[in-house]
C-alpha cells in the first residue's frame, strides 16, 4: 500500500518503477512475461516489503494500532509512513517529488 515509498526507491527508472508499482497484483515467481527491468521492479518491491515488514519499528507501529484496526493496521501504517515521506521531504527534493509523481501518473 505504500506506493510513494516504492516509487521513490525505484529512482528515475521508468520500467523499474512500473514493476515496483504493479508488484502487489503480480502472483507467483515467474516474471518471464515482463521486460527484464519490470521484473526487477517486482522483485525490488518484494524485497522492500520483506525488509519493512520484518523491521522492529514497523512491527511496533502495527502492534500499537492492531487492537483497534485489526488487519487494517498494516495498510494504515503504510499510508502513515508514505504521508511522512511526502510531508518531510527536503525543500530541494520536493520539486523532485512533484516531478516524480507527475511522471508516475503516466504509469
Amino acid at each position: 500500500m505504500n506506493y510513494l515509498a516504492h516509487i521513490y526507491l525505484s529512482g528515475n527508472d521508468t520500467e523499474l518503477r512500473i514493476g515496483n508499482f504493479i508488484a502487489d497484483s503480480v502472483r507467483g515467481k515467474d516474471f518471464t512475461m515482463f521486460p527484464e527491468r519490470v521484473a526487477q521492479g517486482i522483485i525490488l518491491h518484494r524485497h522492500i516489503d520483506t525488509f519493512t515488514d520484518s523491521h522492529p519499528i514497523v512491527k511496533l507501529s502495527k502492534d500499537l494500532i492492531r487492537s483497534e484496526y485489526g488487519h487494517w493496521s498494516s495498510v494504515i501504517v503504510d499510508l502513515y509512513y508514505d504521508h511522512f515521506l511526502a510531508a518531510n521531504w527536503l525543500i530541494s527534493i520536493r520539486n523532485r517529488l512533484i516531478y516524480m509523481l507527475n511522471n508516475s501518473i503516466l504509469i
